[in-house]
C-alpha cells in the first residue's frame, strides 16, 4: 500500500512538472534567447566604448562595438620603440567581426531554432535530454566569449591592413578580442629579424616569433580593454539560461526513475 501511494505521490510531481512548470520554464528560455539573440544581431544598438591604455597614452580612441563586430572606430598608437616622435592614427574602415561575437552568435542560433523546433515534451527523459542540451549550447556560447587561445591571435594570425585607413603598415599589428566582457585591443611593433635598418634597436631584449613564414622580432606592444555593457548583458541573459535550464533539469533528476 505504501509503495503505490509512493508511485502514485512522484507520477503527481512528475504530471506537475512536465505539464504545469515546465510551459513557464520554455516562456522564460524563449524571452531570454530572442533578447540575446537580438543583443549580438542588431547593429543599430552599439556601444561606444573609450579605448585607453591603463598605465599610460599607449593607446587612445574609440570603438564602437555591435552585433558580432566593431563597426568603426579611431586609434591613436604610440610606443616608446616605434617612430616615437609622430603617433600612428588610424580608423576602422569597415567592420572588423570578431570570431568569437560569431560563434556565440551561432550557438544562440542553434539553441533558438532547437526550442523552435522541439515538440510537445512529454516524457522525463526527454525533458533531460532536452534541457541538458541548452545548457551545454549555453556553455559553449559562454565560453567562446573567454579569451581566445593563442592560435587566435598574432603572430599565429595574420592582421589584415584592409580594416584599417589609412591601411596599416607592415610593421605595425593592431588587433581586438573578446575577454568576458570586455574588448581587448592588442598592438605590437615588429621587425624583420633579418632586415637592416637606420635605427639600431637593442635587439637582444627582443622576442622573436614566427609571423606570415618570417622570423619577426617584437620591438614593443601594448594593450587596452574597455567593457562593453552590451556584452555585459548578453553574458547576463546566457547565464539566466544557463541556470534556468540546470535548475529544471535538477528538479526532474530528484524524482526517482520510472
Amino acid at each position: 500500500m505504501q509503495v503505490c501511494d509512493h508511485d502514485q505521490a512522484m507520477a503527481r510531481q512528475r504530471t506537475w512538472l512536465l505539464q504545469t512548470i515546465q510551459p513557464g520554464v520554455l516562456t522564460q528560455l524563449t524571452t531570454h534567447l530572442e533578447a540575446s539573440l537580438a543583443i549580438i544581431s542588431d547593429t543599430s544598438k552599439i556601444d561606444a566604448l573609450p579605448l585607453s591604455s591603463m598605465q599610460n597614452e599607449s593607446i587612445k580612441g574609440y570603438i564602437n562595438f555591435g552585433g558580432t563586430g566593431i563597426q568603426k572606430g579611431e586609434i591613436q598608437v604610440r610606443l616608446p620603440n616605434y617612430h616615437s616622435d609622430t603617433p600612428t592614427r588610424t580608423s576602422i574602415s569597415m567592420p572588423y567581426i570578431l570570431e568569437q561575437a560569431q560563434q556565440c552568435k551561432n550557438y544562440i542560433i542553434l539553441a533558438n531554432n532547437k526550442v523552435k523546433s522541439c515538440q510537445e515534451i512529454t516524457t522525463k527523459q526527454h525533458a533531460v535530454q532536452f534541457f541538458d542540451t541548452m545548457c551545454r549550447l549555453m556553455d559553449c556560447a559562454l565560453h567562446a566569449l573567454d579569451y581566445p587561445n593563442e592560435s587566435a591571435l598574432f603572430p599565429y594570425k595574420v592582421c589584415h591592413p584592409k580594416f584599417f585607413s589609412p591601411p596599416l603598415k607592415q610593421d605595425l599589428v593592431i588587433e581586438f578580442c573578446i575577454n568576458d566582457v570586455y574588448l581587448m585591443c592588442n598592438v605590437y611593433a615588429i621587425e624583420n629579424a633579418h632586415a637592416t635598418s637606420s635605427i639600431r634597436w637593442d635587439h637582444k631584449h627582443h622576442h622573436q616569433v614566427t609571423y606570415k613564414d618570417k622570423v619577426t622580432e617584437i620591438l614593443d606592444e601594448t594593450r587596452a580593454q574597455t567593457q562593453s555593457p552590451l556584452l555585459t548583458n548578453l553574458k547576463g541573459n546566457l547565464t539566466a539560461i544557463r541556470d534556468l535550464c540546470q535548475t529544471y533539469k535538477r528538479s526532474l533528476l530528484q524524482m526517482q526513475a520510472k
